[in-house]
């Protein structure tokens, strides 16, 4: 019988090559954890060491770090939990956050769990050496930088013709659901203060809709066709209603958007780049020669795509948000 046919595709096996490896690792720690009898299940332990060395997160906070889906860290801290190695609890500061940390099993579990761990690293360090997991960052960095849909429609352009969201402004009805989002994203970002560093900004986040009481300010959102809200941000025809520090709010025959927030289930769909661009098209309707956005060193995706986008830093609009340096960008809109 002819072996292994997978390797002969090349590219076009390297994804079911991947699953095929994971799904032995898997099954063969799962034989191990049986035979040991110990409790957990495989992937158990990168929950386990985030709570570790963070103490306490949210779900939303915990996928940005881990890079999984939301569902996907719901789906497995929920396991974890009725194991009974997790707690959760309301944030004292904002009852519609839950923060998830270990429980006291947890933490009596974890010296002899991490004793098993290094235990399996030094087998997998037979298997794997240090120039695979460096090939493997390259892989993962490329694809963060540009997903695999977004390479196909560059190239040979796109072939599903629903949308996947529409750009509109926001409901009412849908101001605290956005809000929520808000607060969870930027709560999410490594580095970016917390809101018990920053209550009064994450008071703004949290009641988002209220911007739009004043005069051309409207909150656009990104929403799927099942209703799901991916994103949001607010933009601003008349900068005197910016609400920024420094010297923004001043500016003439400008327009202006902030508090841009992606869903970590939209990414690699486009999402801040489409609501960026409805804000662009907004501002050259009024007839505006430029738009002006403020971005920080925390949130270095979008600070690449606004830069993609042609926003050129401007280190007159920088300023600082208590103990957060937060820096100032134009596009031109006259050509």
């Amino acid at each position: 019988m002819e072996t292994d046919f997978l390797p002969k595709l090349k590219h076009l096996g390297f994804t079911s090559r991947i699953k095929r490896l994971n799904e032995k690792i898997v099954a063969s720690t799962v034989e191990h954890y049986a035979s040991q009898n110990i409790g957990i299940e495989p992937n158990w332990h990168v929950v386990f060491l985030l709570l570790k060395q963070k103490e306490v997160l949210t779900v939303t906070e915990m996928a940005h770090m881990l890079g999984f889906s939301h569902p996907a860290i719901i789906k497995i801290t929920r396991k974890i939990r009725d194991a009974g190695y997790l707690k959760s609890q309301k944030d004292p500061n904002d009852a519609r956050r839950t923060l998830i940390s270990l429980s006291k099993k947890g933490q009596a579990a974890l010296p002899d769990l991490e004793t098993e761990w290094n235990r399996i690293l030094e087998i997998l360090q037979e298997i794997v050496d240090d120039t695979f997991l460096e090939k493997l960052s390259d892989l993962e960095q490329n694809l963060q930088k540009r997903s695999f849909k977004e390479r196909y429609e560059s190239r040979f352009g796109g072939t599903n013709k629903s949308p996947k969201y529409v750009i509109r402004n926001a409901k009412p009805s849908e101001f605290h659901e956005i809000g929520q989002l808000m607060v969870d994203v930027y709560s999410g970002l490594k580095g970016f203060p917390k809101a018990d560093e920053q209550p009064a900004y994450y008071e703004k986040l949290a009641n988002i809709g209220d911007f739009t009481k004043n005069p051309e300010a409207e909150l656009l959102i990104a929403i799927s066709p099942d209703k799901t809200i991916l994103g949001g941000v607010l933009y601003f025809g008349d900068m005197q209603y910016y609400g920024s520090g420094g010297t923004a709010p001043l500016e003439k025959n400008a327009s202006g958007f902030r508090l841009l927030a992606v869903s970590p289930l939209a990414r690699g769909m486009g999402v801040g780049k489409a609501l960026s661009e409805a804000c662009i098209a907004r501002a050259r309707e009024k007839g505006h020669v430029q738009i002006i956005i403020h971005t920080t060193a925390y949130m270095k995706l979008a600070w690449g795509m606004y830069e993609r986008l042609g926003f050129k830093k401007s280190e007159d609009l920088d300023f600082k948000q208590v103990d957060l340096q937060v820096y100032g960008f134009r596009l031109n809109l006259i050509k």
